[in-house]
Parts: C-alpha cells; sequence; structure tokens
C-alpha cells in the first residue's frame, strides 16, 4: 500500500515539476499575456493532487509509528498485568530489565521500522522508475548509417510514417547520391519529419531508410545549451582552428561574435536566450557545419535570416563550402528553388511534385517555379531587411565566472533563526506550533510519568512481600497493627497501578493527537512556503530569470520542496520528541541521585562541543549538495531538449560523461555527508557508554538508600539516556542540514516582485496613441540600451521598427510591456504607463511573437486560459487565423512543449489569440517569418482587417512587410536615425534604411 501510494506521489511530483518547468521556459511570454495568475492556478492544482497523495503516504507511515508504540506499550502493559494475574513475586531486576529492552523496542517499532517502510517504499518507486527507462522501447538505428566504402548515399524507399493512429508520412520514395537536395512545402507538411525519419527519430511503419555515411543535423527550433557559443559549436568534435574560423565566416557569425565581449566564450543561458533568433540559428547551423559528415541535413535553419545574410550562407555555406557534400535542405525560398540539384514539394505527407534540372530545361524549372508561387503556398524571402539582432541583457552582464555556469550563491554558517519562524509563520503560526509542542510534551510526561510508577510500584509490592513475611514470622502474637500496615500497602500498590493504567492510556491518546496535528502543522507549511515560492517566481523581475538558469531554478522547485514535502516533518517531530524524551530521561534520574547532574552536565557539555564541530560541517556538505545537484539538473533538461542533435551527432556518450562528471561532484558532496554523520555517530556512541559507565560505578562503588525500584529505574534511563544523546545530536544535525533546503526554498518567497500599483483612468486606452520622451533603458549600469528615444506613434498607425544588431528593437518592446523600468516617460494615450497597474497595462496589448509557444494542455486553455471569451469567439478567431479547418474541436490536446503541432501552427494559434482581446495596440515580432506565403497573405489581410483601428508596430527583417506600414523607426545603437514614411526614407538615398535595403541587394 506504501508503495503504491509513494509511486503515485512520485508521479504527480513529476506532473508539477514538468508544469513548472514549462511556466519557467517562457516566462517573459507569460508575462506579456498577464497569464500568471493562470499558471499559479495550473501548478497549484498539480501541487494539490501532489500533496492529497503525499498526506496518504504521511498518514500510512503515522499508522505504522502509531501501531509501533501502541503495541509495544500495550504489550509492556499486559505484561505487567499477567505477571500480577500469575501472582508473581515483584522481582525489580526482572521488571526493569523488561524496561530495557521494551525501550529499544519502541524505538524499533516506533521510528526504525515506519522509517525503514518508507524508505523500502522509495526505493521500490525509484526502482520501478528506472526500469521503464531501461526497458523502454530504443530507436532501431542499426541501419541508419552505413559506414564503409561505398559513395554516400541517402535513399527512402517507400516509407511510412504514422504517429499515433495519424499517418504523417505517406510512401515517400527517393534517392540522394551527391548536391543539394531541397525539400519544401505548406505548413505542416511534415517537412521537419521526413528529415526526422532518415534520422529514424520516428519508427516507420512501412519501407526503409538507408542513410550510407555520417550524417550531421541543423533542427528547425536552434538548439543551445548552457555554455560557451565556441563550445556549442564544436560540440565535442577535435578542435580545428582553420575549419572553426572558415565556419564563423560562412556562417555570417564573425560580426556578432565581434560585438561581444568575450567572443566565442560568451556564455549562453538556457536554449541561448541571450542571442537573438538569427544568432541562435547561425549558432545552430555553424555546429553542424563544422562536423565533418558525409551527409547534411538541415531543417529549415535558414528562415530566421534577413535575405542579405540569407543570401550569403546559402551561397558561401551550403553551395560552397557543402559542394562536395550531400545536403537535403528544408526551405521556403523561391531564389534557392532554381539552385539546387533536385526540389521535392511535400503536401499532407505525401510528395505532391519534384523536379531535377538535369532532366527538365532550365525554362522548365522556372516554369515548376513559378507555378508553386503563383499559388502563393510559399514564402518569399528575396525582399527583406538585415536580420533583427538584438544583444540582449545577459550579453551585457559581467559574466565573471564560466568555469562553473550552474554555480550558485551558498549561503555559509548556521541556518538563520528568521528561516525557523518562517516556517513556523507558514504552519500556521506560533499559537498551532505551541499547541503541537504542548501536545508532544504532554506526551512525553505521561510516558515518564507511567515509567517512574512502575517504579513506585514495585517498591510498593515489594514492601507488601516484606510485611507478609513478617506477619508470617511472628504467627501467635499481635499482627493487628502489621496487617493494617498490609491493608495500607495492598491499597497504596493497586492505586499506583490504577495511575499506572491511566497514564499509558493517556500516553495512548497524546500519541496519536500529537503526530496528527504536528504533520498537519507541516503540511500546512509545506502547502503555503511551495504557494508563496511559484507566486513570487512568477511576479518576480525579469533580472531573476535574466541572472538565474532553469535548471537552478528547478532545483528549488524540486529537491528542496521534497525535504520540506517529505523529510523535514518527520525529522522536525523527532528532533523535538528526542530533546523532550532527553529533559524527562535526565529528570527521572535526577530524581533517584541528584549528583547524577554532574555527569549529565559534564556529557551534556561535551554533547556541545561536538555539535559545535559538527553542525557547520554538516550543514554546508548539505548546501554543497544542494548546489551540485543544480548542473545535473541544468545538463540533463538541456540534452532532452537538443536530443535529436544528439543522437544525430552520435553525441550520447559525450552527454552521458559530462552528466557523469556532474554526478560525481555530486555524489562527492553526498557520500562526504554520509561519512561524516555516521564518523561522529560512533564518537557520540562511545560518549553515551562512558556515561552509562559512570552511573553504573556510582552505585557500584558507593553506598546508596536508594530503592531497588530506584535502581532499576536509574539504570534504565541511564541506558536510554546515552541513546538519546547521540540520538539527538544527529537528529539536530540532521534537522539543520534540511532546514537548509527550507532556507533555499523561503528565498524564493522573497524575491523582488514587479510593482501592482496604480490607478486606472476612465475609459483607457481609448486610442491607441504612444509616445516616448527621452526614454533610456540599461540592463546594468555600464551600458544603455536605449538612449533618450523620444518619438510619437499616432493612433491607428502602423509603424515598421527596423533595425541592425543591437539597436534596441526588442528593448523598445520590453519597455512598453514594463518588463524593465526605463527612466523618461512612456505614455498610452496620455497615461504614463508607470502609473497604470501592471496587469491593466499588459492585458490592453497584444502581441504575436517570433518564437510562439503553446503550453500543455488544450487549444482552448492556450487561447482563453480564463474562461472569458464565449466559444463563438474562440471559432472566430481560429478561422481568422486559417485554422478552423485543422483543429476540429477546442479540447484537443496540447502535449508538452506543442510538439505535435508544427512551428507554423503554432504561430497562427499566437494570431488568433491577438485577435480575441481586440486590443488597441499590437505589436508584430517577426510574426510571419516561418509561414508559407499563402499563410502569410492570409494572416496580413486578418492583421489588416481586425486591427485596422488598432496602432500595430511591426518588427520585420522583410521590405514587403515595412512598406505597407505608414511609417519606418530606424534604429542603431539605441538611438533613432530615422523616422518617417517608407517612401521618404527610401528616397534618402544616404540614409540609414536605403542603406540597408541595398546592403540587402533589395529593391523598393
Amino acid at each position: 500500500m506504501v508503495t503504491k501510494m509513494r509511486n503515485e506521489t512520485s508521479e504527480m511530483t513529476d506532473e508539477r515539476i514538468q508544469v513548472s518547468q514549462e511556466v519557467l521556459s517562457a516566462t517573459k511570454i507569460i508575462k506579456m499575456y498577464t497569464w500568471e495568475d493562470y499558471f499559479y492556478q495550473k501548478i497549484n492544482l498539480a501541487r494539490t493532487r501532489e500533496v492529497a497523495k503525499m498526506v496518504i503516504v504521511f498518514y500510512l507511515r503515522m499508522i505504522l509509528m502509531l501501531l509501533g508504540a501502541i503495541s509495544t506499550k500495550i504489550g509492556f502493559y499486559l505484561m505487567i498485568m499477567g505477571y500480577i494475574w500469575m501472582e508473581q513475586p515483584p522481582d525489580a531486576s526482572i521488571i526493569f530489565f523488561i524496561t530495557a529492552h521494551y525501550d529499544n523496542i519502541v524505538i524499533f517499532f516506533g521510528y526504525l521500522l515506519p522509517e525503514a517502510v518508507g524508505r523500502f517504499a522509495e526505493l521500490s518507486v525509484t526502482i520501478k522508475r528506472v526500469n521503464r527507462v531501461l526497458i523502454a522501447e530504443e530507436l532501431d538505428q542499426d541501419h541508419q548509417s552505413k559506414q564503409n566504402n561505398v559513395k554516400p548515399y541517402v535513399e527512402l524507399k517507400n516509407i511510412t510514417v504514422c504517429v499515433g493512429k495519424e499517418e504523417v508520412l505517406s510512401k515517400i520514395s527517393f534517392k540522394v547520391d551527391s548536391g543539394l537536395t531541397l525539400v519544401t512545402g505548406k505548413v505542416g507538411s511534415s517537412k521537419s519529419t521526413l528529415l526526422k525519419a532518415i534520422l529514424q527519430e520516428y519508427p516507420l511503419s512501412s519501407g526503409e531508410v538507408v542513410c550510407s555515411g555520417t550524417v550531421s543535423y541543423a533542427s528547425q527550433h536552434p538548439w543551445c545549451f548552457p555554455s560557451t557559443i565556441k563550445q556549442n559549436i564544436l560540440f565535442g568534435e577535435k578542435y580545428n582552428e582553420k575549419r572553426y574560423q572558415e565556419v564563423l565566416k560562412v556562417c555570417a557569425l564573425e560580426y556578432d561574435l565581434n560585438l561581444f565581449e568575450k567572443g566565442d566564450e560568451t556564455i549562453l543561458t538556457d536554449n541561448g536566450q541571450n542571442l537573438s533568433k538569427g544568432q541562435q540559428a547561425r549558432v545552430n547551423l555553424s555546429r553542424a557545419i563544422y562536423r565533418q559528415a558525409d551527409i547534411y541535413l538541415l531543417d529549415d535553419c535558414l528562415s530566421a535570416l534577413d535575405a542579405h545574410v540569407h543570401k550569403f550562407i546559402f551561397k558561401k555555406c551550403i553551395k560552397e563550402f557543402l559542394k562536395e557534400k550531400i545536403c537535403i535542405l528544408v526551405t521556403q525560398s523561391k531564389s534557392t528553388l532554381t539552385q539546387a540539384d533536385a526540389v521535392y514539394v511535400l503536401d499532407k505527407g505525401h510528395i505532391i511534385g519534384s523536379y531535377n534540372p538535369q532532366e527538365n530545361t532550365e525554362k522548365e524549372v522556372n516554369n515548376f517555379a513559378d507555378t508553386i508561387y503563383k499559388t502563393k503556398e510559399f514564402l518569399i524571402k528575396e525582399n527583406g531587411l538585415m536580420e533583427s539582432m538584438e544583444v540582449d541583457r545577459f550579453l551585457e552582464t559581467e559574466q565573471s565566472n564560466y568555469k562553473n555556469i550552474y554555480e550558485e550563491e551558498m549561503k555559509k554558517g548556521a541556518v538563520d533563526k528568521s528561516v525557523y519562524i518562517k516556517y513556523i509563520s507558514y504552519g500556521g503560526g506560533a499559537a498551532l506550533f505551541t499547541f503541537a509542542l504542548l501536545l508532544i510534551g504532554s506526551k512525553q510526561a505521561a510516558e515518564s510519568y507511567s515509567e517512574k510508577l512502575i517504579s513506585v510500584w514495585s517498591d510498593d509490592k515489594q514492601k507488601v512481600l516484606n510485611i507478609k513475611a513478617n506477619i508470617s514470622n511472628i504467627i501467635g502474637q499481635n499482627i493487628t497493627q502489621l496487617s493494617t500496615n498490609l491493608t495500607q500497602a495492598e491499597v497504596q500498590a493497586a492505586s499506583t497501578f490504577q495511575m499506572y493504567t491511566v497514564m499509558v492510556i493517556l500516553s495512548l491518546v497524546l500519541e496519536l493527537l500529537k503526530t496528527f496535528a504536528f504533520l498537519d502543522f507541516c503540511k500546512r507549511a509545506s502547502i503555503n512556503i511551495h504557494k508563496a515560492m511559484i507566486k513570487n517566481v512568477l511576479h518576480s523581475v525579469m533580472a531573476f530569470f535574466d541572472t538565474h538558469f532553469i535548471g537552478n531554478i528547478l532545483n528549488r522547485f524540486s529537491q528542496d520542496v521534497i525535504n520540506v514535502d517529505e523529510n523535514l516533518p518527520f525529522q522536525l517531530l523527532n528532533c523535538l520528541e528526542v530533546a523532550i524524551n532527553v529533559g524527562a530521561a535526565a529528570t527521572l534520574l535526577m530524581t533517584v541521585n541528584p549528583y547524577f547532574f554532574f555527569y549529565i552536565s559534564v556529557t551534556f557539555g561535551v554533547m556541545l562541543l561536538f555539535l559545535k564541530l559538527y553542525l557547520p560541517i554538516t550543514r554546508n556538505l548539505r548546501r554543497l549538495e544542494a548546489s551540485t545537484r543544480s548542473p545535473m539538473i541544468g545538463h540533463l533538461n538541456a540534452a532532452l531538449e537538443g536530443v535529436t542533435t544528439v543522437r544525430a551527432y552520435k553525441a550520447e556518450n559525450m552527454i552521458i560523461d559530462e552528466y557523469e562528471r556532474h554526478q560525481d561532484v555530486f555524489t562527492s558532496a553526498h557520500y562526504s555527508l554520509l561519512c561524516f554523520k555516521f564518523g561522529m555517530g560512533f564518537y557520540m556512541s562511545m560518549l553515551a557508554g562512558v556515561m552509562v559507565t559512570l552511573v553504573i560505578c556510582s552505585f557500584v562503588l558507593f553506598e546508596t538508600d536508594a530503592t531497588a525500584g530506584s535502581i532499576g529505574l536509574a539504570l534504565t534511563q541511564v541506558i536510554y539516556l546515552g541513546a538519546l544523546i547521540q540520538g539527538a545530536v544527529r537528529c539536530w544535525a540532521d534537522l539543520e542540514t534540511l532546514m537548509t533546503a527550507t532556507e533555499r526554498a523561503l528565498e524564493y518567497t522573497g524575491l523582488k516582485s514587479e510593482t501592482t500599483q496604480g490607478s486606472v483612468p476612465k475609459h483607457w486606452p481609448k486610442d491607441g496613441t504612444i509616445s516616448f520622451q527621452n526614454v533610456s533603458l540599461s540592463y546594468n549600469s555600464t551600458q544603455r540600451i536605449l538612449n533618450n528615444l523620444s518619438f510619437q506613434v499616432q493612433a491607428k498607425e502602423k509603424i515598421g521598427i527596423v533595425g541592425r544588431t543591437g539597436a534596441g528593437k526588442s528593448s523598445i518592446i520590453s519597455t512598453i510591456f514594463r518588463l524593465y523600468e526605463v527612466d523618461g516617460k512612456i505614455t498610452i494615450d496620455g497615461v504614463d504607463i508607470k502609473l497604470l497597474p501592471l496587469k491593466h497595462l499588459r492585458k490592453h496589448l497584444a502581441i504575436i511573437p517570433q518564437d510562439p509557444i503553446l503550453f500543455s494542455g488544450t487549444i482552448r486553455s492556450n487561447l482563453d486560459p480564463f474562461g472569458e471569451f464565449q466559444e463563438k469567439d474562440l471559432w472566430e478567431a481560429l478561422e481568422k487565423a486559417n485554422l478552423k479547418t485543422s483543429i476540429t474541436n477546442l479540447d484537443i490536446k496540447v502535449s508538452s512543449y506543442a510538439s505535435n503541432f508544427s512551428l507554423g501552427q503554432k504561430q497562427m494559434v499566437c494570431l488568433a489569440r491577438a485577435i480575441l482581446i481586440k486590443s488597441k495596440i499590437v505589436i508584430l515580432d517577426e510574426a510571419t517569418s516561418t509561414m508559407d506565403h499563402e499563410t502569410e497573405n492570409l494572416i496580413q489581410e486578418t492583421i489588416k482587417h481586425n486591427f485596422s483601428d488598432s496602432t500595430v508596430l511591426t518588427i520585420a527583417h522583410r521590405l514587403q512587410s515595412i512598406l505597407e506600414c505608414d511609417k519606418v523607426l530606424v534604429l542603431d545603437r539605441g538611438q533613432i536615425k530615422e523616422f518617417g514614411t517608407p517612401k521618404e526614407l527610401l528616397e534618402n538615398k544616404i540614409g540609414h534604411f536605403s542603406k540597408m535595403v541595398a546592403q540587402g541587394d533589395m529593391s523598393s
């Protein structure tokens, strides 16, 4: 039963952590959508399910503890009753021999056995979970790459791929043995699936894939892991200076690296979020190109680039650098179509068209291209501007330590008293904690008094026997006085035993009450601490996420929270009980002989010296253990996000080796902690043995008037006290080390939060007028990203924002959404946005991001998480976003990271979100960069129709998108260089905008 519930608890914990990870990966967009409260509730719902299972495990463990304690108490009581019933003479040596063993039985059944059952349940669950991974079906890659002397080639023989019951590729056949092959098609036509089928990432339902030669792969969604840019490119390959520099050149990275203070030694954050999308794509491509391979599979990795960079990379990298290699490129660029050796057009998993220049004339090739693009099914990239690249805030901060990128600030010294006070406050306050503490003390008082009564009862029974012996010796004489004494002694013995019975029953009741009361207190603390953590993290300022890796944050929400949930309550209960037991045992011992106070004081003094040495070391080792866990989590998380790339590069062993290095560091800290605890336990056992020896010698060497019962009580209590003292030291040390987990968790309850203050004017927003007045933004104190920007956007105007690397385009979006506070003034409809409640401001802004994100759940929850709209409104938005035909049910499941939706489909869902809220201000951040031309035209028409009464700010590098704007804002290094109509700017041949168009080989 315990194992089953423990397994269900682990599943609920996994669900909570998965949702938390999903949220942490998209905090910026969540803030822009003002969905913090929704995800707070979603995580809390997962948390509620987890706690419900966890409480059952708690109660099962408590029942085991109670059964152990109750059974031993009742067993000892029944043994005494049997002793009386059999009318055996009371022998103090026998009674206290039983008492001494009874104490050991209590420890075993009341503490050790429940702990062992809980640990065994955890072990069983862990083994089952590991076993599920070990027996999982593995990819069959035996025939993926045939290494032999045969000329490299890729051949697909009538392959069909199914995902679930859906057929995503159907009867695909072609062979590539040289040159450049392009794969193109509409959004959702399974282009990426085709490449993954070649990599054997999808099992084939039928057919065969033959890949002869080594393979290199660049994913559609750039994968960057936390490390330096250089390590992201090398990815385990040997460093070759010449090839490395060539790759940087042909992938157009030289200019970008020169912008960074540390060049290619710049550390990337999770998913490379401190790079622009174009930079991420080129780092991702560089990794694929640097690898010496026979076959290069490139999955639409150029779509985030402007036409100038796109054209450069296609020519220098794909056509020239890879000219002797096999290259299969997924693309939607018309200019590349005519330069390929072969083209395959996919639609709904079928090849619907193909051509080969060796078999077709140039006229036929051009007609083929014109036919495709006449249907407006593909994205035209010929007209574009310079790539939208933003040197992110993280790159502007000091990166002083990049040997351990996951390193966390580790506190030193004792856990502050405020941590205990906060924990008590989260558990229900001092009153509830005091009540639980009184129950623990009362229970121990009842137990100690019952043990004292056993000693008294033993002496009373001995007195009865002595009187009876005296009566038998004076038969025939006057025995009236002795008879009276006998009657009084028997009444006294019976009264003592009755009181003992009452104390046993009372201790059992108090045992039950204190256990449930205290663990309920700890449950409240766990729930409230997690609520405060997730609320503060969701509402924390963006600077927090700029400087903390997801792996580090997840460590707090996983292992630290688990320690607070499962280990701390029982450890805290044990610690309090042991402390009270030590006091009770010492008091009983001193009632026998007050001079024993000296022995106890000396023992406690030595114990405190041990604690002074022991606690700092164990505390710091526990903190070290916690901090060394973050690299494991971060590394594993990054590897799983790029698992397709890892397998394509045959880099599994490298990833495993790196993980094992992190694991070794963690294990070293963990093992050091265990060794030190066992070592100190040995010395504490010796200390306890010395105290027991001193007490025993006192009775042997010195005369005493103590009764047999008192001596028996003293001996049992000193043995018990010896065990308690070493247990107290271990328990307190373990509590201190576990409180470091509480300390780390509570750190996230005090994060700096975004301000919620402000007042809402009536009828705001009204028109959508935006005004920037001397706006400056600095992510740190050393450099301004925006420098005294001043411009006016009239209501309903459509503004295009362009600029080169580091211009500040993305920062403008951040300032409008108040992701960062600025110097200067930004007004919307005449109201300073600093005076508005943050939630109200963001709720009335709409954004269609370049990196579309769908969250696990349903389409309904991704469109309307708060249930504010009617169902017809949702369907209308989906229809306008060209999704109504592909989405037949609002409750269709969205899997984790929306892996069952293509990138273009995700983008269209984001468009539907913007349509729903009917905002007066809409921001498009490269919103159509991943879509085919037909879809893009539909979306542009949708935007014109639905946002005609809205102010629209468009960040784009395509000239076509910019020319449709009323005005263009040209930025360079955080300053406005030009602001006017597209026609005016193009007519100025020496202006920045004209130069950008000219450098991209564009025409107006």
